[in-house]
């Protein structure tokens, strides 16, 4: 055990010089007690829901299984991990490898809930749920990887994370041979156990973060297999052959998100490839630019969506805030603010969102974006201040008000802006502004509804509600204050359409046309669904 001592002695002494204080080691280590209190969260949920009646089919397979942080993954709620193995929703892959049926769906979420209920019960019964669940017909697929991240957020002290980069390294020091099947998780979690026990010594280094003996085992893990790419020798050829086999696999995994390309984007937002490109270049030329458009044209998807290809498969990561009336400069930039220290009311000089934001892309190597939704509602001269200057000379420091510190923003942060053309405030974006940002506008796009709701089965005519939309845009005459598509852009569209175009439609009409309502009577709800082939008497 002494040379094996000594070798991790020697690792880990560099790896607690190179990486936990990093950008990317402090948010691995942020990590590690979040998502555990949001798995706990979700188990908690799952067994009320269960114990109610419910179908808890999705939030098994969703909120108990560990998913990379992306967009998609984050809209469908499943739960984002530190170790992932899954970069899309389980049955789209499963399903797509052969190993599972749509319809075994249900028994395979009942199976792993049982299986998780019964470890977190009474742990000992982690050989007996191995060897019961890796002999149903649906088990393929189901490895260490993916069930041992929900039982560590349950019982930490009873089960270790085991993922490719542990289970190489546990392999490694403690020259075993496990496998990433489920059945060798009982062996490999009570050799791992024991060898973070051993080491633990030798882990209590100057330096070293607050963190759990077993947590820092498993960064540590991720920095020698991902970050650092250390070369396993001197172990058997059969075991190396696996390990490296595995590195290339989950450094490839590892290679953070993805990537997201813009036919990909093009597909999703229903926009040319050619103009995204453009839109891109002078996204990155300019540094910053605005989506300006009517109501209801997906300015903020849009936003979301170029955010998303630029971040992912690289080092980067996006924001997104709403500017409104009341947001201020000390809100954005920077301002004094009182807080209470021991007793005595002090005030301090505290950082606004836009300055956590630029501190925070200082650690990362590449693009990093800044949504700001509705910006125009803000009274942007105020609320940018001297970022007013920064924006159009980028490579300039200045002082800050209120603070003698120089600030530039870095050189990897991009703004990406939307802005209601039909909200009168547009008025207080004034020249200074405009010439610091470019433009790009935003129309409906109804190519787009037709995509969103051809795989739906509808009883009125997509065809006929663009036909209405295009009229009652001829009718405004004004492209400022079009009626966009998103509106109805949702699930089971013909069950809320009435409430939609009552409720939505018909009061923003009434505000443009409130000095000729007359205007609008053609296209009350009443004359609309018979427009759309909806004249029965269901659909009143």
């Amino acid at each position: 055990m002494s040379n094996i001592q000594s070798k991790f002695t020697e690792l880990f002494l560099e790896f607690i010089d190179s990486y936990p204080y990093s950008g990317d080691g402090l948010r691995h280590i942020a990590a590690y007690d979040q998502q555990r209190q949001q798995g706990c969260r979700n188990f908690k949920g799952i067994i009320a829901a269960a114990n109610a009646g419910e179908d808890v089919t999705d939030s098994i397979l969703l909120q108990l299984l560990p998913y990379t942080d992306s967009p998609a993954n984050q809209k469908r709620g499943g739960w984002i991990h530190i170790a992932p193995v899954l970069a899309t929703d389980v049955r789209n892959k499963y399903e797509a490898a052969k190993w599972t049926k749509s319809e075994e769906w249900p028994d395979i979420a009942q199976a792993i809930l049982n299986f998780v209920r019964c470890c977190n019960d009474d742990p000992n019964k982690l050989i007996d749920a191995c060897n019961n669940f890796s002999n149903l017909p649906y088990s393929k697929g189901f490895q260490s990887g993916i069930i041992s991240p929900i039982l560590n957020a349950l019982r930490p002290d009873n089960f270790i994370l085991i993922n490719k980069k542990s289970r190489i390294v546990i392999n490694y020091f403690a020259q075993t041979s496990y496998t990433q099947q489920l059945i060798d998780y009982p062996d490999i979690n009570n050799t791992g156990i024991q060898l973070i026990k051993n080491l633990a010594p030798e882990m209590r280094q100057p330096g070293r973060p607050a963190l759990r003996d077993d947590d820092l085992f498993d960064m540590f893990s991720h920095w020698l297999v991902a970050v650092k790419k250390y070369h396993f020798n001197s172990i058997n050829p059969s075991l190396l052959n696996e390990i490296m086999t595995d590195i290339k696999s989950d450094i490839e995994e590892q290679n953070l998100q993805p990537e997201y390309t813009l036919d990909q984007c093009s597909e999703e937002t229903g926009i040319d490839e050619i103009e995204l490109i453009r839109w891109v270049n002078n996204i990155n030329r300019k540094g910053q630019v605005i989506l300006q458009g009517p109501p209801g044209t997906g300015k903020t998807f849009i936003a979301q969506k170029l955010a998303e290809h630029f971040i992912t498969g690289r080092d980067g990561f996006s924001e997104i805030i709403q500017f409104h009336p009341s947001y201020s400069y000390e809100d954005f930039i920077q301002g004094i603010r009182p807080r209470s220290k021991n007793g005595q009311l002090t005030y301090d000089l505290v950082p606004g969102r836009f300055l956590e934001f630029c501190k925070k892309a200082e650690s990362y190597d590449d693009i990093c974006i800044l949504i700001i939704d509705e910006i125009n509602r803000a009274n942007l001269s105020n609320v940018f201040g001297e970022l007013m200057y920064l924006l159009e000379y980028r490579e300039e420091k200045i002082n800050l008000a209120g603070s003698n510190e120089s600030f530039k923003i870095p050189g990897n942060v991009r703004i990406i802006g939307t802005m209601n053309t039909a909200d009168r405030s547009i008025a207080l974006v004034d020249h200074a502004l405009r010439r610091r940002f470019a433009f790009i506008k935003i129309s409906p796009n109804y190519n787009i509804l037709k995509r969103y709701d051809q795989d739906e089965e509808i009883n009125f005519s997509i065809d006929q509600l663009i036909q209405v939309l295009q009229d009652i845009n001829k009718m405004i005459n004004d492209p400022n204050y079009e009626i966009g598509i998103s509106f109805f852009m949702i699930w089971k569209i013909e069950d809320n359409l009435q409430d939609i175009w009552e409720m939505e439609i018909e009061p923003y009409l009434e505000e443009y046309f409130y000095n000729a309502l007359d205007k609008i009577e053609e296209f009350r709800w009443n004359k609309v669904k018979i427009k759309l082939g909806l004249n029965t008497d269901e659909n009143n």
